[in-house]
């Protein structure tokens, strides 16, 4: 993803995947937003963030329903 960043300024329709592959449907010259990088391995989706599972903090949540025994002794 650094790459493509690195090669922003330097693109052009020459080195487009749907330019080089009769795929193009854009009649403007210069390159246009749907411009991707032609590689050997063909048209790769962009990395993706990884999830990851926080650690629970508490022991008991904060919205958690009081127990019957505390309802008991709250209402009594």
């Amino acid at each position: 993803m650094a790459d493509g960043r690195a090669r922003a300024g330097k693109v052009s329709c020459d080195g487009c995947f749907f330019k080089q592959n009769m795929l193009c449907a854009v009649t403007q010259s210069g390159p246009c937003a749907t411009f991707r990088p032609n590689r050997p391995e063909g048209l790769r989706p962009p990395g993706q963030m990884r999830f990851s599972f926080r650690q629970e903090r508490r022991e008991q949540v904060a919205w958690a329903f009081p127990s019957a025994s505390e309802q008991v002794a709250l209402h009594a």
